[in-house]
């Protein structure tokens, strides 16, 4: 008898069983909160003592003009070099075109065999006063090069400078921009209130115009300062998006 009722019960448990394999339960709704934005890397900011510093390592042209010190000095153990001896040989009257003449006899009676060596004695002290003006012409290039550095510390301060008007002449503008678009809401208020005339609200509305394009005509001018300022201490030595 309880064979027979475990029996049955195993027997009413299939089609639930079966139905769960059919149907089986749905996942979790994934979750529909965005999904957090990645931090934003800071904006490098330079100092004009670190500008300097920059543009006197990573310059292009300064880094060109130094190594023209390192030609004068090449130039100087060259010009402080003593001539080698020199070893010649020739030989005449060979009958390269008969060769039936080509002997032991004609060799000893008619061919000519010439061997010499020479060397060269500088008198004068050339070689000293060669040496002399390469050891100028290195002192030259070093002048050179550190009037390139002068001249890269002015430009690189200059530009600088200009980075920060830009900067302030943005300031100004935007405190411009803002301070008339509250004229321009107080005439619309005016307007709206009747205490206005349409063509006198317009008149205003446009000359708010003006402030905006002063204000992206000072963006642009600081991003062309930028760029230049870039260009002046080296583009692998900033990001793109550095500011002073």
């Amino acid at each position: 008898m309880r064979k027979r009722m475990a029996f049955a019960i195993v027997l009413l448990a299939l089609p639930a069983c079966a139905l769960a394999q059919q149907n089986p339960p749905a996942a979790p709704a994934a979750s529909t909160l965005p999904a957090p934005a990645p931090p934003q890397a800071a904006t490098v900011r330079i100092t004009l003592d670190e500008a300097i510093r920059l543009a006197l390592q990573h310059n292009h042209a300064l880094q060109a003009a130094r190594s023209t010190i390192l030609h004068s000095q090449a130039q100087e153990i060259t010009a402080n070099l003593r001539p080698n001896p020199v070893l010649s040989s020739d030989a005449q009257f060979l009958p390269i075109f008969q060769p039936n003449q080509f002997t032991a006899d004609y060799i000893n009676n008619q061919a000519q065999f010439d061997l010499g060596i020479g060397y060269l004695f500088e008198r004068g002290k050339k070689r000293q006063h060669r040496l002399e003006a390469a050891k100028d012409q290195t002192t030259v290039s070093r002048s050179q090069v550190t009037d390139n550095e002068r001249t890269i510390v002015y430009n690189v301060s200059q530009q600088f400078i200009d980075v920060v008007l830009a900067q302030s002449t943005i300031d100004f503008a935007r405190q411009d921009f803002n301070s008339f678009q509250k004229t321009v809401d107080i005439s619309e208020e005016r307007y709206k209130s009747g205490d206005m005339s349409e063509g006198d609200y317009l008149k205003i509305k446009l000359q708010l115009l003006q402030f905006r394009t002063d204000l992206s005509a000072a963006r642009l001018s600081k991003v062309q300062a930028i760029a230049a300022l870039r260009q002046l201490i080296g583009f692998e030595s900033v990001p793109d998006s550095f500011d002073v």
